[in-house]
């Protein structure tokens, strides 16, 4: 989408959200250990971004790696989560017709080995689908007299990856025949908070993680593993937390149907969040994400990603995450829109 949109998308996002809770305080204290919040128990640290990686094409088909901020999780804790990403690709030009969905699960299992060490393992699955995405873009469209551009090239809900190889050759077909998942893998992060920081200094976290694949998928590897690091930071000023970090991913030598993808991926997160409430946070993120294809044009350039919503604890230990996601800036590689939501249960 353009512009106007993203403008759009944004301002509707934060007004709902900001219209549901406006009777809550603006200012509020961290919660006292009798309160009910288990994510609000050292200096500087919140929520958190929303846990999203990117869904554009070609990071999307080895994804898994994002960058881990520092997290208040007390000694012998643990965290289940389940999070869904769901989003359009849709993108043309004399290389490409692109046009499809994709549905993301990913299940996280952390145990707090200290007050600054955890251990995460997560599993993944993605696959394609035709969806019905479709209509909600369009009707979007509509309501704010944005033009649809090259959408009307598509037929509704289609599943279709057409990519002429940058050397030649033949065009590479995907399409619902392909076997799904396209992507499957096991992530096991180890987690560190170096410092939670204080008045003048941010908490500072860093991770490293190695990542081994479950299923076949469309990315014919180098290896049985693939490895990441991250390294993130986060500053609170009163009931706002801004975030900054990053990480990188080596893949080794790998192609997606005989198209070279970039053996290195990296990626860089700006969050802002601002607590609204004891147990509601509004965030916005910005994620940016290096383009995984070798020689393909705007596949090439790093993909950008907005996403935008909220995190709200409703009662103790349960954290759930609902947002919209925007492309920006890349728009031929970047997903068109999406919808994430997830739900974190601590004990």
């Amino acid at each position: 989408m353009r512009r106007s949109s993203v403008v759009g998308f944004l301002l509707a996002t934060l007004a709902g959200t900001v219209a549901w809770a406006q009777d809550f305080p603006t200012f509020p204290d961290h919660p006292q250990d009798d309160e009910p919040s288990f994510w609000f128990r050292e200096p500087n640290v919140g929520f958190g971004p929303f846990h999203y990686v990117s869904m554009a094409l070609f990071p999307s088909l080895r994804s898994g790696f994002e960058t881990n901020f520092p997290e208040s999780m007390p000694s012998g804790r643990f965290d289940l989560r389940l999070t869904e990403s769901w989003v359009k690709n849709s993108s043309s030009s004399d290389l490409w017709q692109v046009d499809y969905e994709v549905v993301r699960t990913n299940i996280g299992f952390s145990w707090a080995l200290s007050d600054d060490v955890r251990l995460d393992l997560t599993l993944e699955s993605a696959s394609r689908t035709g969806g019905t995405l479709d209509a909600v873009i369009l009707g979007f469209h509509q309501a704010f007299g944005v033009a649809i551009g090259y959408r009307g090239q598509f037929a509704r809900n289609e599943n279709r990856i057409e990519i002429q190889p940058p050397g030649g050759g033949a065009r590479i077909v995907v399409d619902k025949e392909d076997p799904q998942p396209y992507e499957q893998a096991a992530i096991l992060t180890l987690r560190d908070t170096v410092t939670y920081g204080d008045e003048d200094f941010p908490a500072l976290a860093w991770s490293l993680s190695v990542r081994g694949n479950l299923a076949p998928g469309d990315v014919h590897r180098s290896g049985p593993f693939d490895l990441g690091a991250s390294v993130g930071l986060v500053k609170e000023f009163e009931s706002i937390h801004l975030y900054a970090g990053g990480n990188v991913a080596w893949f080794g030598r790998e192609d997606f149907f005989g198209l070279k993808l970039k053996p290195i991926q990296w990626s860089t997160t700006v969050a802002v969040e601002w607590r609204v409430a004891t147990d509601v946070s509004l965030i916005a993120q910005y994620l940016i994400t290096s383009g995984s294809a070798e020689g393909l044009s705007d596949f090439s350039r790093p993909c950008h990603e907005l996403v935008a919503g909220f995190k709200w604890e409703p009662r103790r230990g349960l954290l759930i995450e609902l947002a919209l996601v925007e492309n920006i800036i890349n728009f031929n590689n970047s997903p068109d829109f999406g919808v994430h939501g997830g739900i974190t249960l601590r004990w």
